[in-house]
């Protein structure tokens, strides 16, 4: 029988779970790092903002050789893509990131959002859809899902593929 008098006496002060919360975030321990792939000055301006905000490590490029560049230099796990680049296809520039010899999860950034994108998308090897202009909390989420994905993909890929994570 669960006893209820027991777990009155096992929480902590709410004070000091104040203090917890004030100082834990979920990226406490490994800052993210990501890669925005955009030639569009305006939202790689405000995605420089959110990430300043939110204490991410970000590089921003203007194409997708930039971005391959990057990625060989300095694996990263993440990267936000611009569906609208100047000259690209945003499926080649997803089918290269996932020629990849390491596994990276992509996030395309999309004005127009609905079901058929997002089956694209992950039919291409994306991970998921956002919306532009970037709204704040809801690109905190899409990159918090996708930074917590790369747990997961470091145990898939390496034990069924053999392809590491960044």
């Amino acid at each position: 029988m669960f006893n209820l008098r027991r777990l009155v006496h096992l929480r902590k002060p709410t004070h000091q779970l104040d203090e917890q919360r004030s100082t834990r975030t979920p990226f406490s321990v490994e800052p993210v790092r990501l890669v925005a792939i955009t030639d569009d000055a305006e939202n790689s301006g405000l995605l420089q903002r959110i990430a300043d905000a939110y204490r991410w490590r970000i590089s921003v490029v203007a194409s997708s050789e930039a971005a391959l560049t990057v990625l060989k230099e300095q694996p990263t796990p993440l990267v936000i893509c611009d569906r609208d680049l100047a000259g690209e296809d945003w499926h080649d520039v997803l089918a290269k990131i996932a020629a990849l010899p390491q596994a990276v999860c992509v996030l395309l950034a999309s004005r127009v959002v609905d079901d058929y994108i997002w089956r694209q998308v992950i039919r291409h090897h994306g991970y998921d859809l956002v919306s532009k202009p970037f709204q704040s909390e809801e690109l905190r989420r899409a990159v918090t899902f996708a930074w917590s994905w790369r747990g997961w993909a470091h145990r898939h890929y390496a034990e069924v593929l053999g392809k590491p994570t960044a």
